[in-house]
Formats: C-alpha cells, structure tokens, sequence
C-alpha cells in the first residue's frame, strides 16, 4: 500500500532535502535521511521516502508532500505521526499521513509548486531565521513590484538557476510571481510555478533586490532571459525562502 504526507521541515539545521551518499554512506544529514531513521524506528523496517522536489541547504518547508510504499497491515496513521514528530527532535514535523493511489507520485505528479520568500529592510532580532535581513539598503519597491511581472509565463530559466546537467528542460512556467508589503519593514514574495530549478527562486529575488537598490535598471529581467545581460548578480541566502505548498490534481 502507498502512503503520504505532509511534511513540514527547519531547513538552516539540513543540508537540504535529498540524501547524499558516498560510498554506500550518508555524507550529510538530510532531512530524508533523518526521516527516513524515524520510520525505520517506528516501523521496524527500512522504507525509501520520495518527496515531491529537492529543497537545498538551508531552505525550509511547510508544506513538502511524500510518498512511501508499505506492503504489510495498515498502518495506524495517527500512532505513526506521534512517533515519527516524537523522533524527529521537534525540527521535522509530519501530518495529514494517510493512504493513496497505489499509482501516485509526489513528484511526478504534482501540477505545482508554492513558494515565500521574505526581506526584511531593516535590521531584526525576531523571525531572521525566516528572512534575508538587508539592514536598511533602501529598495525602490515600486520598481521591484514591477519587475516581478517579468518572471510570469512560460520561460528559459537557464540563465536564474545553477543548472545540474542532467539533461531535464531548463523551462519553467510561473503563474504567480507577487511582492507583498507585510509592513513598513518586511516585504514578502508569493511565487508559484509547475517547477522549478537549483537555486532558481533566490536567483530571482536576488536579482529583484539588485534591481531595487539601483545596481540594475529597470528591464534588466528581459535582458537575462534574452542573454543580453553579462553582469554579476547577487543570489538571496536561503533562510528567506519556504515551500509552503505542492498542488496535485485530487
């Protein structure tokens, strides 16, 4: 039988989602490795967590989706969810674990990805650990609102990622990429694709926060989808940046 949830993560103690091996070991903690040490605990037996993308070193989540097969008596959901958040040294958290589709896929079939990511203009002592604190750099946040239309549609995002040749199409389409003033300090962007790239989501904030401080005009988004643009650009640290939510069909 296959089994889902949900999946909420503080990613500044991981380095990121995916488990890394070498030679036959785990290099780094991860938070499916340290997941998947929980089921193993609770349930006795080795089983293979497959999350709906690969988050990296530092990024957070509240809303990852991941699957697992289970071929022997159901499961007790809730005695499995107070076990595994009961393991997981109150930095993982799972919830709404329940039984699906034996075809279903948290990756592959997911229609798309939810994402904040959170400045704040002025320096902060709360909450820096959910935010790229910019201390008082001043924004033109007209200009940043602005520019955030640029990124919506079908587009190459080669030129917004770390690409990780691994042959996989570098197009993404983004329904949603929205600035949100929060308060006279904190700004938030609301971005939504069907996928997204290495680093994708912190090229584009950063190149956003460029933009806003004056380094780059305005029009600079278009000139690096069209490669007209050579600069260097700054890359927003990840502890600003969330998955909030993985949509599927049903």
């Amino acid at each position: 039988m296959r089994y889902r949830f949900r999946c909420e993560y503080l990613g500044s103690v991981f380095f990121g989602w995916q488990e890394q091996n070498e030679a036959g070991t785990t290099k780094f903690v991860t938070v499916q490795s340290e997941l998947q040490k929980a089921f193993a605990i609770a349930l006795r037996e080795n089983i293979r967590l497959v999350g709906s993308g690969r988050t990296d070193t530092g990024v957070h989540a509240r809303g990852q989706c991941v699957h697992f097969d289970w071929d022997k008596e159901p499961l007790d959901i809730l005695k499995v969810e107070r076990s595994i958040n009961g393991l997981t040294k109150r930095v993982i958290r799972i919830r709404d674990l329940e039984p699906c589709a034996g075809d279903f896929h948290a990756r592959h079939d997911a229609i798309s990805r939810y994402y904040q990511y959170t400045i704040f203009t002025r320096p902060v002592a709360l909450y820096r650990d959910f935010g790229w604190e910019c201390g008082s750099v001043p924004l033109d946040l007209e200009v940043m609102e602005q520019e955030c239309n640029a990124f919506v549609g079908y587009h190459d995002f080669i030129h917004f990622c770390i690409p990780r040749n691994d042959g996989k199409t570098t197009f993404c389409d983004l329904s949603e990429f929205r600035m949100e003033r929060v308060n006279e300090y904190t700004i938030r962007f609301h971005i939504k694709g069907n996928r997204f790239l290495h680093r994708q989501v912190r090229a584009m904030v950063g190149t956003l926060f460029d933009i806003g401080r004056g380094r780059y005009p305005k029009g600079t988004i278009h000139q690096i989808f069209d490669n007209q643009f050579k600069g260097e650009r700054t890359w927003a640290p990840p502890q600003g940046l969330v998955l909030e939510n993985v949509e599927y069909k049903d």
